[in-house]
This record gives C-alpha cells, structure tokens and sequence, in this order.
C-alpha cells in the first residue's frame, strides 16, 4: 500500500505558483501526477473538488499521495488557516472534545442528563458518566438531521457491557434499563455535509 500523507498545502503551492515542471528542480521531485484516488471516511466518500496528486521524490521507489488539505480538513470538521509569511498550517476544530460527569449525588426521578448536544457541527466527539440506581430507567430522546456521515453512540453499563446506537438523521427514542453503579458513554462522528444532533438522557 502506497503511504499517504496530508500534505497538499505543499503540492498546492508548487501547483498554483510555479506550475509541476518548474518546481521539480527546487523542492526534489522527481514525478508529480494527478491520481483519481477517491477518498472515503468509514466507508462514507469524501467528494473533493480537487483530485488527488502522486508525487515521487528523488531518490525514492514509492510514491506518496497529497490531498487538497483546506478541502479534505473542512470535511473532518475543522477551519483551516493557512499562513504563507510563517509557512504555517492552524487547524481549528468546529467542535471540541468535552467530557461531563454528573456528580456522585443519587440522581433524582426525572433527572435529565445533555449527553450531546452540536447544533451546525460536522463532527462530534463527547464522552462521560452518570451515576443511576436499581430499578431505574433511561430514556434516551435523540434529534438528528445530520447528512454525509453518521454518529456511533456507546453507553457501558458498571460491568462494562455495551450498548450501541448508530445516529443517522432520523430522531430515536430508545428506553434502557438501569442498574446501580457507574454507568458510561461515549458519542463520536463525522458528517460531512452539517447538521444538527442533541442527545438528552432522562433517569426515571
């Protein structure tokens, strides 16, 4: 398998400034071609408006592949702000990895818990952990419209068994029953094209 690294910004800039031929001698480039490699997410293909490029160093048997970097970090959620005068790349995330723990107080008839919640996100990444009783209930409410992608969401129980809840852009109501411990979660995903996604727990 051919490596791949994400590093377009440079066959980019060769591309767009100096044209392939011109720039060989310089950057140490022995072949630069355009490749039709599609690129996919689990399974989900990311639509490029810009193709890929297989480029041979000097020196080098294998090629490597370099993505158009603005394009393929904005479909995994993030701004990019390239910055020529310090020859920078700054990745901002749209969304940020957060972690909530409820507090170890015996959680009340009714108590509602925000697992989730990214309004306009094309990523999302949230993990963390409620404590519940014997003879209790969760009542999972998920509203989704997400588009391009799709959300795993797993909950542990306090033995560590899993349950698992693929998040499309359908709205779910699902009702687990509860046993007294630590219980855990995790919701993680990517959808290219946007949406909106909440997920609120109610222990009763």
């Amino acid at each position: 398998m051919k490596p791949f690294h994400a590093k377009s910004f440079v066959a980019g800039l060769i591309i767009g400034t100096m044209g392939i031929t011109t720039a060989f001698a310089a950057t140490g480039i022995a072949s630069a071609t355009l490749s039709g490699t599609q690129i996919s997410l689990n399974g989900t293909s990311l639509s490029l408006g810009r193709p890929l490029i297989s480029v041979t160093m000097e020196g080098e048997q294998e090629a490597s592949l370099y993505v158009p970097a603005t394009e393929t970090f904005t479909n995994l959620g993030y701004a990019v702000n390239y910055d020529s005068a310090k020859n920078t790349l700054d990745l901002i995330p749209h969304s940020t990895i957060s972690h909530e723990t409820v507090d170890g107080s015996l959680p009340q008839e009714g108590t509602v818990i925000s697992l989730a919640n990214h309004p306009d996100q094309r990523n999302i990444a949230e993990s963390g952990s409620f404590q519940a009783e014997d003879h209790q209930t969760l009542t999972l409410t998920i509203t989704s419209d997400i588009k391009g992608g799709s959300v795993d969401f797993f909950l542990f129980d306090p033995n560590g068994n899993q349950q698992h809840i693929t998040i499309g852009s359908a709205d779910i109501t699902k009702e687990i029953p509860l046993e007294k411990g630590i219980w855990q979660y995790n919701c993680s995903g990517l959808f290219q094209d946007g949406g909106n996604i909440t997920v609120i727990g109610t222990i009763q």
